[in-house]
């Protein structure tokens, strides 16, 4: 422990334990050269002898500095300092490999911040790892949630969990007399729902037991914003009273900024089950738990299944469609599997940006191997190994990469502002925030790592095995040409390659938003406003009360002025509602998996004239539509092609499948009346033209709906308007999201912009790089083989026939990597299953548009050194060395 203690502070403090080793030595030439003078010599004589016997103070200073310290530690700090000199010395073309890495780290920390913060971050709560998600497994689809009655049987019974909680979420109306109605979205939850989540209120205090139970006094619990903006964040919020959907309700408490869980929620209400809810038919409820220390998720997982199997066997018609219990993380729950392939795709994409970038700078780096030959030629005569060598270039390469990595940081985050900003537009997880953090830093020092051992290793080696004594003899030229050549020939064809493959990928994005976004909506979207409503349960409980609400709502709004027509609906374009399995009268199918699906919208009689789309066949909804003995339905062109070709499916009938996991009245025969035009509705998954199914309102009114209004007024009149006549039917109703439907058409579609954009940006930055590789790589054998254009142009050579020897050394290159990375972009589009819409993986137009551009690109940065060759003078290249 002294020695190295000793060696430590030898370490930190090197000139003082080489000067007192200095004073030790010349003390002891000193002494012995005093006792030779004792002995007769003469005192030239006598100092030479003691020199002799003491040995050569080079030598043992340098045999006093491997004892005395840490060698390791200072070879590295020489290497380290001759690395930044070297940086300085060859400033362009440090920067120029320092840029290009700093592209490749940018986009890979951009990439990462986004896995990180979809799938690793998650949850912002106490152990959040430890929360899990619980529910039913079907025989068909992911998930299925839990009745009340499941809840309390898996809650009494597991013992993976400290404690089970549930909740549904919903939209719910606010109102009191101090300021106008809202509708926000808020959860119904147990009481214990945030002691297992571990989240303490900003003021007041969470649920009590007991809160959650019929006869217990209403509560809520409100969020950051509705303190803020309602109350604006007074302390004595706490005991004042809220109606929620009409109820009175008392505030106990305000959570902090940020807490949201689970859906965006702005408020929380104890859930106290209604006797439908008491039924094990009716599953509304979402359950969590927290995991007991020592627990993992795969025992919990298998407790659980075995719990769901005794209820299974205990109640066989209620659970006849599921198959067991599950247990998955927060983020397997909420995230959802659908955008699972989207980000890995863009993770594979920052990926192949930096193995660009990283055969970018490995070329970089052979060509100015070709100049410091000479140098590594005398390092080894003067006894360094090889070892040595390999290990100076990788301390050069972590430099390049560490200053790359700094600057790719500050792209990053720029890159990254742009991109939250842009996915909170299109309505991300509210805990899901795209920041840098430790977890990001720690991966970008990982990557520099990586990095530095990608683009300079292999340089490293074939230098340090070059000819040492033939580089002395020739002046340092040709050593490595004939390996540096073949390599870096090499590294731009895997440049290519993975060029063509982000570009097809970012093409296929970017033709697939094109032909979404340019897809004619089939009616004029000017002067068309949606808003959005929900009638609470408890004041609107029947269809009879909310159609009579909404009678006198749209009666209203017909008499102002400037209104030119009213409609309602469940699902405004482009979306659908919901789907159900259907079955055509007359066409008989024993197997449910070949029942056909459909999608569904209820609207009323009017709807069809407020978009302004045409009925093609048969009759639109009237008022007496969905009456008892009246159940008709329309059909879009879309499901009358895909169900009844080469019929007239008017006056057809068809029949909803009944479900099983929500109890529905039995399901009528349903007469099709018509079939409209076709226009933007549906599925994003399938370019929102999904067959779909018109149901007339008044057949089952909703309680949430959107109000469609064609209106020459500009949108804050008209929700002035529609504000105006719905305080005078109901004064606690409010409306909400008023948007135009351009701007709703445009906000389902901005997911497909951003993605394409991404893609776009990581493919151009990988052409760029691409083209300086072949830039540089054709341009170093120019440099290697002056003398040879020099011979060739001094016996005849014309400038295209210089010129054409290096162009074809380009035109090889692209050719191969063109025969690599088509297949491989048409293979992993079909792997990655992007959300394409109107295009194949394998789409002709945009393969073909890839391999004009990348040959064209390529073709020029080869044509420049090439043009440069042809330039070359016979005379001086003959004279060079």
């Amino acid at each position: 422990m002294r020695r190295l203690l000793a060696r430590l502070i030898a370490v930190f403090r090197p000139s003082t334990a080489d000067d007192d080793f200095a004073q030790e030595l010349d003390a002891h030439v000193e002494m012995l050269t005093e006792d030779n003078i004792a002995r007769g010599m003469s005192p030239a004589e006598a100092r030479r002898a003691a020199r002799i016997k003491v040995g050569a103070a080079s030598s043992l200073r340098m045999r006093h500095r491997d004892e005395r310290g840490l060698p390791i530690v200072e070879d590295l700090a020489q290497d380290v300092t001759f690395a930044i000199r070297l940086m300085a010395r060859d400033r362009w073309f440090s920067a120029a490999a320092v840029f290009a890495i700093a592209l490749g780290i940018g986009a890979n920390t951009v990439g990462f911040s986004i896995i990180n913060a979809a799938f690793i971050r998650g949850f912002a709560f106490e152990d959040a790892e430890r929360l899990h998600a619980l529910s039913w497994r079907p025989d068909r689809g992911f998930r299925m949630r839990l009745s009340y009655p499941d809840y309390q049987e898996w809650r009494t019974q597991s013992q993976s969990f400290d404690d089970l909680a549930a909740y549904t979420s919903s939209a719910i109306n606010i109102s009191d007399d101090h300021a106008a109605p809202v509708q926000t979205q808020g959860a119904w939850v147990t009481a214990n729902h945030f002691d297992v989540l571990r989240q303490a209120p900003l003021l007041g205090r969470t649920f009590a037991d007991g809160e959650d139970r019929r006869g217990a006094a209403p509560v809520l619990i409100i969020g950051f914003d509705i303190w803020a903006t309602r109350f604006n964040r007074s302390e004595d919020v706490l005991g004042r009273t809220l109606r929620v959907n009409g109820v009175p309700t008392t505030i106990i408490g305000v959570m902090p900024q940020g807490m949201k869980f689970p859906d965006d929620s702005e408020l929380w209400v104890p859930f106290v089950p209604s006797d439908a809810q008491l039924t094990r038919d009716v599953r509304p409820l979402t359950v969590f738990g927290r995991l007991r220390d020592g627990v993992s998720r795969t025992a919990a997982d298998a407790e659980i299944d075995g719990i769901a199997r005794q209820t299974m066997a205990a109640h066989p018609e209620q659970t006849k469609d599921v198959v067991g219990g599950q247990v998955e993380t927060f983020i397997q729950r909420y995230l959802g599997r659908q955008v699972r392939p989207m980000f890995i795709a863009v993770m594979g994409a920052v990926m192949f940006v930096l193995l660009i970038a990283c055969a970018n700078v490995a070329n970089l780096q052979l060509s100015r191997a070709t100049h410091r030959a000479r140098e590594m030629a005398v390092r080894v005569s003067l006894g360094a190994t090889r070892w040595r060598i390999i290990r100076q270039l990788l301390i050069e390469s972590l430099i390049v990469a560490v200053a790359g990595g700094a600057v790719g940081l500050v792209l990053a985050q720029w890159g990254i502002g742009i991109f939250d900003a842009a996915v909170q537009m299109a309505r991300a997880p509210y805990w899901m925030r795209f920041t840098i953090d430790y977890r990001v830093l720690l991966y970008v020092a990982g990557i520099c790592l990586v990095s530095a051992v990608l683009f300079g290793l292999a340089p490293a080696l074939l230098v340090s095995r070059a000819n040492q004594h033939r580089t002395l003899k020739d002046g340092g030229r040709g050593t490595t040409s004939s390996g540096g050549g073949r390599l870096g020939t090499g590294l731009v064809v895997v440049e290519l390659a993975l060029t063509i493959v982000l570009l097809c990928g970012a093409g296929l994005m970017l033709r697939s938003f094109v032909a979404l976004y340019s897809s004619d909506p089939g009616f004029p979207v000017d002067g068309l406003t949606r808003m959005e409503m929900q009638l609470p349960p408890e004041r609107y409980p029947t269809a009879a009360a909310r159609a009579a609400f909404f009678d006198q709502l749209h009666g209203r709004l017909a008499a102002t002025p400037g209104f030119a027509g009213i409609a309602s609906t469940t699902s405004v374009p482009p979306l659908d509602d919901e789907t159900w399995r259907i079955v055509i009268d007359g066409r008989p199918v024993s197997d449910e998996e070949r029942q056909p699906f459909v999608a569904t919208v209820t609207v009323t009689p009017t709807y069809f004239d407020v978009l302004g789309v045409r009925i093609l066949r048969g009759r639109g909804f009237t008022d007496a539509d969905g009456q008892p003995g009246s159940e008709t339905v329309i059909l879009s062109q879309l499901a009358a092609e895909r169900h009844f070709p080469g019929e007239d499916p008017v006056g057809r009938r068809i029949r909803f499948v009944q479900r099983e996991d929500e109890p529905q009245p039995v399901q009528t025969w349903r007469t099709v009346v018509g079939v409209s035009a076709p226009f933007l509705q549906g599925n994003s998954d399938e370019a929102f033209r999904s067959a779909v199914v018109y149901l007339p309102f008044r057949q089952d009114t909703p309680r949430t709906s959107s109000l469609l209004v064609r209106s020459t007024l500009p949108p804050a009149s008209v929700m002035q308007a529609v504000r105006a006549a719905m305080q005078a039917i109901d004064p606690d109703q409010p409306v909400f999201a008023i948007e135009t439907v351009a701007a709703v058409i445009a906000n389902e579609r901005i997911i497909y912009r951003i993605f394409s954009t991404l893609f776009g940006v990581f493919a151009g930055i990988g052409l760029a790089l691409s083209a300086v590789g072949i830039y540089g790589v054709i341009g170093y054998a120019v440099t290697r083989r002056t003398q040879e254009i020099g011979v060739r142009m001094a016996m005849g050579a014309r400038r295209w026939d210089v010129t054409w020897m290096f162009l074809r050394q380009g035109v090889v290159q692209l050719a191969v990597a063109l025969v690599i990375g088509v297949p491989a972009a048409v293979g992993l589009a079909m792997a990655a299953r992007f959300r394409l819409v109107e295009i194949e993986a394998a789409d002709p137009l945009t393969i073909v548009a890839i391999t004009i551009v990348v040959a064209v690109v390529a073709s020029l940065a080869s044509l420049m050194p090439a043009r440069k060759a042809a330039r070359v003078d016979p005379v001086i290249a003959l004279r060079a060395d």
